[in-house]
């Protein structure tokens, strides 16, 4: 994907002001990627100057094309005769009407008037007046363009310091390459902005600004060197009386001064259906701050956390944030979560390699120890959590320190146990398990650095409250000949090693054999062609929030189904871990999914924990491990609400493999038998939990059935 789409996807369709930040988050990072830039407004005036500066000096410095303005000032009555009448008036009207726009002073306007006068300088800056015959002119439109792609922002706004910083307004956001609407949105105003830019038509005169008032802004405003981002930071935080420490760009051109850190208004955690955040919160306090807690995935452990924080941060005055997290695309999450509550996180998984994050600790512990800020928040993937310069950085700062560590179990790999961050004087753990199956060890040292399980919220509790009943449908896939035979050689070798299991002996060939054999279960060659049919009996057109699993052990199992998706004509994506490496692509792909272009994700392991997507209503899963961990996860990841899409339940499709003949209830031996043993446990866990369990043909059916096949009916 282009630099132009990556910065630009995950913006969302729409910004509500002065609520949404449609500077920072559109045209100020549109601004740095954009080849070409078209801008039409009413109502210009100096106020304006101060929006656009974000982003401008990048322009100008990475683009060669020309920065394109129709603008209209305010005309009077008198002016607008005057040009309509007499075509000799038109250059000492138009420069009166420039005379009450350009400021005088030397703040956030006059960089920008810098900039302009250096695109003059270049050559790459056109101005023109637009004047309406008979009424106003009161177009507002951002066009980005770089090479074919483009985005357009439209809507109420005006390009006035109260129009896109104080009024309530609104403005669109439409992107070429996403729908066939936001590409027709986008050549429409393209193909206006270019009808005015040639002349206009008889309703509207396009006037170019005189070389006169080129010279002016050139001589006025055109410094000994060419702008950049750094002055513009400057004279930011000297506007916000902030020291002119050096700061990373991007950070600041997002940032909007010191923020409060306080609990969003739409947050109850004290009653109603998310009172259990309220008891979790209390009872971490209870423990010294310090514990984990046990909460179902989609009971809101993310606001729970930060809940938390916030009252640690009312007691300690001035808190250091760390936040780890195990993915990518849950980094991302916990930014936008933590920016509710009135901190600008900075994702650390952006930073080019140790020195840059260490510049950002720097900055951060220097922030907190002038009070420029009393919280700062940095968000970090595990495995730079776990390395000694991150430790060494965050020890530097001897104030109080949290650690909040998101999927915790994950903590519980060698390189956590071996080297844990003791420099936080206060930790939270957020899991749905935290109990490491067949790792007693790295349990134990998960308790051990975070403290005890001081709350407990699991799925039974939630169901019905926080998330949404759910109906479960076994579908039973048996193994051809051939894969039961491997299947039995497979286990005749991990036989004659069983007595290290007993024993406690960890060995690398009994655990490649054991994995193997769980992959001849879960990539079962007719799994697809019970799909199919699954698909085949509701309409394709009516397929939409549905999720499909594969196994993670062989990837032509994901490419089979992606297969078939695309020969039926399903708007479909695949989630993995290529796709959330890159957040911006992730993001977009979620976006898709989120409004219904999509109708289909398909996903191995990456969507297990912690990725937010309430709109899934139903899922296919072709493949499941024995780690219990994983069908909690996955049904708390189903059973979010939305209100939205109108969810009231959800549709677990499991398909669950047999040996041969099992479905007709033939006689199995010993090691057939095994394969069922082996799949029954995931069949009740889902099923005792499920809202249409004891329907006739239902899911506790199935589990009789699989119990007659081990011959406990």
């Amino acid at each position: 994907m282009s630099e132009f789409r990556d910065h630009l996807s995950a913006s969302k369709p729409i910004f509500i002001l002065p609520r949404d930040d449609a500077a920072g988050e559109v045209i100020s990072p549109a601004f740095s990627v954009s080849k070409r830039v078209s801008i039409m407004m009413g109502f210009f005036s100096s106020g304006s100057f101060s929006e656009i500066a974000p982003g401008l000096a990048q322009y100008l410095r990475s683009s060669e094309e020309t920065l394109r303005l129709i603008v209209s000032p305010f005309i009077s009555k008198q002016d607008q005769e005057a040009l309509q009448s007499n075509s000799e008036q038109v250059d000492s009207v138009v420069e009166k009407l420039f005379e009450g726009v350009l400021p005088n002073a030397h703040d956030l306007a006059s960089h920008t008037l810098s900039c302009l006068a250096w695109l003059i300088t270049k050559g790459r800056l056109e101005l023109k007046v637009a004047v309406m015959r008979d009424a106003l002119f009161h177009p507002k439109v951002w066009i980005f363009e770089s090479g074919a792609d483009c985005v357009v922002l439209h809507g109420s706004a005006n390009m006035t310091g109260h129009g896109l910083g104080k009024n309530r307004e609104q403005l669109s956001l439409a992107k070429s390459w996403k729908t066939d609407d936001g590409a027709e949105i986008c050549a429409t105003l393209v193909s206006e902005f270019e009808t005015l830019w040639s002349g206009g038509d008889e309703h509207c005169v396009i006037i170019p600004i005189s070389d006169a008032l080129r010279e002016k802004i050139v001589r006025e405003y055109k410094g000994e060197r060419q702008p950049d981002e750094k002055d513009f930071l400057r004279i930011w935080r000297r506007a916000h009386g902030l020291d002119e420490e050096p700061i990373d760009v991007e950070r600041m051109l997002d940032a909007q001064g010191k923020r409060s850190f306080e609990i969003p208004d739409w947050i109850e955690y004290q009653s109603g259906e998310y009172a259990h955040q309220g008891q979790a919160v209390g009872k971490w306090l209870d423990a010294g701050c310090r514990g984990i807690l046990e909460m179902c995935t989609g009971s809101g452990k993310t606001l729970t956390a930060m809940i938390c924080a916030h009252h640690l941060y009312a007691l300690e005055k001035r808190l250091l944030i760390v936040v780890s997290a195990p993915y990518d695309v849950l980094i991302s999450q916990w930014c936008d979560e933590i920016a509710q509550f009135g901190i600008k996180p900075i994702n650390m998984s952006r930073c080019a390699g140790p020195r840059q994050r260490a510049l950002e600790i720097v900055n951060a512990r220097r922030r907190l120890r002038k009070g420029v800020n009393n919280v700062e928040a940095l968000v970090v993937s595990n495995d730079t959590l776990c390395t000694a310069e991150f430790i060494d950085q965050i020890s530097e700062y001897d104030g109080s320190k949290l650690l909040i560590a998101d999927e915790c179990h994950n903590l519980g790999a060698q390189s956590f146990i071996s080297n844990p961050p003791e420099c936080f004087n206060f930790r939270l753990g957020l899991s749905a398990t935290p109990v490491r199956q067949y790792d007693s060890e790295g349990t134990e040292a998960l308790f051990k650095f975070f403290g005890k399980r001081c709350f407990c919220y699991a799925l039974e509790q939630a169901i019905g409250h926080c998330l949404t009943p759910y109906d479960y449908h076994v579908d039973f896939v048996e193994l051809n000949d051939d894969e039961m035979d491997s299947w039995r050689e497979i286990s005749e070798k991990i036989a004659k090693l069983s007595w290290k299991v007993k024993e406690g002996v960890r060995d690398t060939e009994l655990e490649r054999l054991l994995l193997k054999r769980r992959r001849i279960l879960e990539t079962a060659a007719s799994k697809i062609s019970v799909l199919e049919k699954l698909l085949d009996a509701e309409s394709s057109r009516d397929l939409k929030y549905t999720l499909v699993y594969a196994t993670d052990k062989d990837p032509s199992q994901l490419e089979s189904v992606n297969s078939l998706l695309r020969d039926k004509g399903i708007r479909y994506h695949q989630l993995t871990s290529d796709e959330t490496g890159r957040s911006q692509k992730a993001s977009r792909i979620l976006s898709q999914f989120q409004s219904g272009s999509l109708q289909v994700l398909t996903a191995k392991r990456v969507l297990d924990e912690g990725v937010n997507v309430p709109q899934i209503m139903k899922a296919y899963i072709l493949a499941s491990t024995t780690v219990e961990r994983q069908w909690v996860q996955r049904r708390g990841r189903l059973l979010r609400t939305c209100k939205d899409i109108g969810k009231q339940a959800a549709v677990i499709h499991d398909l669950v493999t047999l040996p041969p003949g099992a479905i007709d209830g033939g006689v199995l031996d010993n090691d057939a038998k095994k394969i069922v043993n082996s799949e029954l446990n995931r069949v009740w866990e889902f099923a005792r939990l499920s809202r249409n369990g004891a329907s006739k043909g239902g899911p506790f059916d199935a589990v009789e059935k699989l119990r007659g096949l081990l011959g406990e009916g």
